[in-house]
C-alpha cells in the first residue's frame, strides 16, 4: 500500500484506525512496562482493568468503566480483538460513518462494563470484546429497525455471530460473558440513536429518543444498584 493509498484508507476508516492505534498502544505499554508480568492482576489493575470493589470504594474511579476497553489479558486476547476491530470494524464504519461508529463502539463497551460491574463486581476484567459485541449488536438491530432486505440479511448474520460466540463462551473459563452480553445490548440500544445517515428516514425520532433513554436510564440504574449492593 502506497502512502497516498494509506491516507485515503485512513480517511475512510478514521475511527477504526484511531481505536486500533489506541488499543495497540495500550497493549504495547502493558508489555514493555511489565514484560512477562503484563497480565498479572496487579498490573492489569494499574493499567485500568475493571475492578468493582475499587469503584465502590472510590466513586471517582468510574473511569474504570471506560479504560478496560483498551486493556488486554495476553497476546492471544489482544490479537483476536485487535484484528476483529480492524477487519470487521472497517466494514461497519463504512455503514455508520466514522463519528457514529466511534460513539457506538465506545458506548457499547462502557455498557458492557457497567453490566459486569452490576452483575459481577468482584471480577477483574478487561478487553475490547464488550465494544466488539456492541458493533455486532448494532448491525443486527439495523436490519430489524429498517426492514431493508440488504440490512436484514447482514443483520441476521451478525445476530448469528453473537449467538454462536455467546454459546462458545458458556464452555470457556475466564471469559467475561456478562460484558459480552452487555456490549451486545448496548449496541442494540444505540443502533437507532446513531443510525447511518442513509437510513435516517427509516427510523423515527421517537424510536431514536426511546432507545437512547433506555440506554441512559438502565446504565445509571445499574451503577446505582451496584453501589448500593457494594455498601
Amino acid at each position: 500500500m502506497t502512502l497516498d493509498n494509506f491516507k485515503k484508507d485512513f480517511d475512510q476508516h478514521r475511527a477504526t484506525y484511531i481505536l486500533g492505534f489506541l488499543t495497540l498502544g495500550v497493549w504495547l505499554s502493558q508489555f514493555f512496562a511489565n514484560g512477562a508480568e503484563a497480565t498479572a492482576p496487579i498490573n492489569l489493575y494499574r493499567f485500568g482493568a475493571l475492578f468493582g470493589p475499587d469503584i465502590i470504594e472510590h466513586p471517582s474511579h468510574l473511569w474504570r468503566l471506560v479504560t478496560p476497553i483498551f486493556v488486554h489479558i495476553g497476546w492471544e486476547h489482544f490479537l483476536l480483538n485487535f484484528f476483529t476491530l480492524i477487519f470487521i470494524g472497517r466494514q461497519i464504519e463504512e455503514i455508520f460513518g466514522s463519528s457514529r461508529f466511534f460513539a457506538v463502539y465506545l458506548l457499547s463497551g462502557i455498557y458492557g462494563n457497567i453490566l459486569t460491574f452490576f452483575i459481577k463486581p468482584e471480577t477483574l476484567s478487561a478487553g475490547a470484546s464488550t465494544a466488539l459485541f456492541g458493533m455486532f449488536g448494532a448491525m443486527a438491530m439495523l436490519g430489524y429497525l429498517t426492514k431493508n432486505p440488504s440490512f436484514q440479511a447482514v443483520g441476521k448474520q451478525f445476530a448469528v455471530l453473537i449467538i454462536v460466540n455467546l454459546a462458545i463462551n458458556l464452555f470457556q473459563t475466564g471469559v467475561g460473558i456478562a460484558g459480552h452480553i452487555g456490549g451486545a445490548i448496548g449496541g442494540i440500544l444505540l443502533a437507532a440513536p446513531f443510525a447511518p445517515k442513509i437510513l435516517a428516514n427509516k427510523i423515527t425520532q421517537a424510536q431514536k429518543m426511546t432507545f437512547l433513554a433506555i440506554y441512559i436510564i438502565s446504565a445509571v440504574l445499574m451503577i446505582i444498584f451496584a453501589f448500593q449492593a457494594g455498601y
